[in-house]
């Protein structure tokens, strides 16, 4: 996928709230943009930072610019959560995603009976299951690991517990993480910030719940499914 339209260079100064944050633009002016990213962003905003904003002005919008990429070691990363559920829909339209069985019929933003969504779901061939996918973006890496959640989830378990839930049922279900930077060899839960998401990660895995972990190229403005990364439960 590609971001449209030029993008314009800015130094990140403090985010207020989840979705707001004062930036320098290249003139000196500072402004407030759109933070597409309701995460902690931990590594990916140090003051004085430089990041890269599209232009999104349009009539009755509170902001003008939205926030995309932070330079990382290494690269940049592309800090938008809903980047990776577009590359996802592009992979599943081409064809599929490695490991997986070939889609048919791919549905987005499918309720279950659990009472929440999950991001796809398509039917197996010469089957009556399903398969469903919950797609994870990862911001954060250290020391070469990428690692998920960067602040508390209870969303993301109730994602588990309903996979698990659909696995019982006799579907497929499958966890997938996006690593939207260059800089990391493997993913690992994060524990240390949310060990009730790590144990419910690694009790969906055990019951048979898929997870597929998956790394971007990512050149600005452009960013691609590049790789598999292994993972590590504990």
């Amino acid at each position: 996928m590609r971001f449209t339209g030029p993008l314009i260079s800015a130094r990140f100064l403090e985010r207020r709230r989840r979705f707001l944050a004062l930036v320098e633009l290249p003139d000196a002016r500072r402004v407030w943009v759109h933070v597409p990213n309701s995460g902690g962003l931990t590594g990916c905003a140090p003051p004085g930072g430089e990041i890269l904003l599209t232009d999104d002005r349009r009539p009755g919008r509170k902001t003008e610019y939205t926030w995309r990429f932070t330079r990382v070691p290494g690269g940049w990363t592309c800090i938008d959560t809903l980047a990776p559920n577009r590359l996802v829909a592009e992979a599943l339209a081409a064809g599929g995603l490695p490991g997986l069985p070939r889609p048919r019929e791919v549905r987005a933003e499918v309720s279950v009976p659990q009472g929440s969504r999950l991001d796809f779901a398509y039917s197996l061939r010469d089957s009556e299951a399903v398969l469903y996918l919950e797609v994870k973006s990862i911001t954060w890496v250290e020391d070469g690991v990428a690692l998920f959640p960067d602040g508390v989830t209870s969303r993301g378990r109730r994602h588990l517990e309903h996979l698990t839930a659909l696995v019982r049922q006799g579907h497929q279900a499958w966890n997938v993480f996006v690593v939207q930077r260059q800089d990391a060899s493997r993913m690992r839960p994060a524990a240390q910030v949310d060990p009730a998401y790590a144990r419910e990660l690694a009790a969906a895995a055990a019951q048979g719940v898929g997870i597929l972990v998956l790394q971007e190229k990512v050149a600005p403005p452009e960013i691609t499914l590049a790789s598999t990364l292994p993972f590590e439960l504990t």
